[in-house]
């Protein structure tokens, strides 16, 4: 296709963003009727949506901005092989949001913020199980439930309160015994306390998602533009509208743009004009088709558990185990970016060890980890709705780790918003009009 070809193609919506949003937006979009363009600067699904541990969580009802994570943070800071570290960084955008984030982790915001979370979750688990039983694209789809699993009493402790909030919450879940567990899992050995157990929580292989759901779109004529960054765009002052978003190989026009572009929005949001105070938390994942274990020893499971205490989150998968996890505040360039940390991934193997003691760390190659950006807001809610500089740009993005649990909820949301319908679920708490 020609530069000038590209200029007289006009699409009813861009979607900037080819991560589970991105395509879940695409797909509602287009069954509401609009021709649809998704608009990656790499390949479609390969950034964070690629190698999540996949969780559909209503579980998560608890902001990322809770209370005590300003304490657990300044203590991580000393230890770089620690669950959540922030790195030391002189950046305004970022000390801004380090600012507002503190401001958030308090026992007011939290207690405001689960109802809106979980009801967001539910719904998105909704749409899991429609699009499931749907005969148009096949991906799998386990709701096996999810552990929490915990290595000490304080753990334990904390667990108990959270199952208690899930409960006057609506959730089923439960406390399980060591022994529970047992009888639960008798494929593999635990060396913990007691869990939590999610029953309703349910999980997915996220980039097989995607990509049956790109062949689908691609197969209904839905545009896909890989390898194709945005360099800038072209708006009009006199209306507050965005006519065309610019590329090495021409423009790209639309009459509605949806900034879905993840930990990379805000740099999108900065050429149109507005700040968007989104952070990338970089996270780590290994994948096997089978984990390495001792002589005699077994590793299977069939239900998702994440160590508590240590944030790492095992995803079992029809075609292996993944293990992933960590939260790496303050990785700002693309330098910085580009390789893992040598200690993320030893705090991870040490951590799965210490709860699973047939796991082989020697057999463990670090060159085979993957990692990846996950937007974070400094509320820990997701960012949905009109942006307010913009009068056809919607944003969708802040997902934080929720973002393949919230892929298909935000994708109707979005949908909706074009199409000026009432909302399917109120978005007040997603506002980004909330931070001024």
């Amino acid at each position: 296709m020609t530069v000038k070809q590209m200029k007289n193609t006009s699409k009813d919506v861009a979607v900037i963003g080819g991560g589970i949003i991105g395509v879940c937006s695409a797909y509602y979009l287009h069954k509401a009727g609009k021709s649809v363009v998704v608009i990656d600067k790499d390949e479609i699904g390969k950034a964070c949506s690629f190698g999540n541990a996949g969780y559909i969580t209503p579980s998560h009802f608890i902001p990322l901005a809770a209370p005590g994570m300003i304490q657990k943070g300044i203590k991580w800071m000393l230890n770089p092989q620690s669950p959540f570290y922030v790195r030391p960084s002189l950046n305004v955008d970022f000390l801004k949001w380090l600012l507002s984030f503190a401001k958030k982790c308090t026992p007011q915001h939290t207690l405001a913020s689960q109802q809106a979370i979980l009801d967001i979750n539910l719904k998105s688990l909704e749409l899991y199980q429609a699009l499931h039983q749907e005969a148009e694209f096949d991906f799998e789809f386990h709701q096996n439930g999810l552990l929490m699993l915990c290595k000490t009493q304080q753990g334990l402790n904390d667990e108990a309160a959270t199952v208690m909030a899930a409960n006057k919450l609506g959730l089923k879940a439960k406390m399980l015994t060591a022994q529970a567990l047992k009888e639960l899992e008798p494929n593999i050995k635990l060396d913990v306390m007691g869990a939590g157990f999610y029953p309703e929580d349910a999980h997915i292989a996220p980039y097989e998602f995607i990509v049956a759901m790109k062949n689908y779109l691609a197969a209904q004529g839905v545009e896909f533009r890989e390898h194709c960054e945005i360099t800038g765009f072209t708006t009009d002052t006199s209306k507050s509208e965005i006519c065309a978003a610019t590329t090495a190989i021409g423009e790209i026009n639309a009459d509605e743009f949806i900034l879905a572009n993840g930990a990379w929005s805000p740099k999108l949001a900065k050429q149109l004009g507005f700040s968007l105070p989104v952070q990338p938390g970089k996270g780590i994942c290994i994948s096997f088709d089978s984990a390495p274990v001792k002589d005699g020893a077994k590793l299977e499971c069939r239900t998702p558990f994440i160590l508590s205490e240590a944030k790492v989150a095992v995803s079992p998968l029809d075609n292996g185990i993944r293990f992933g996890g960590t939260m790496e505040l303050g990785v700002l360039s693309s330098q910085e970016s580009s390789g893992i940390s040598h200690n993320r991934i030893k705090g991870l193997t040490k951590s799965a060890a210490r709860y699973l003691p047939d796991l082989d760390t020697t057999q463990v190659d670090p060159k085979e980890f993957w990692s990846g950006f996950r937007p974070c807001s400094p509320d820990g809610l997701p960012i949905i709705g009109r942006a307010p500089q913009l009068a056809n740009l919607t944003l969708a993005t802040g997902h934080a780790m929720m973002g393949l649990s919230l892929g298909p909820i935000t994708g109707k949301l979005v949908s909706e918003i074009i199409a000026k319908e009432e909302t399917s679920l109120d978005l007040t708490p997603f506002s980004p009009q909330r931070f001024g």
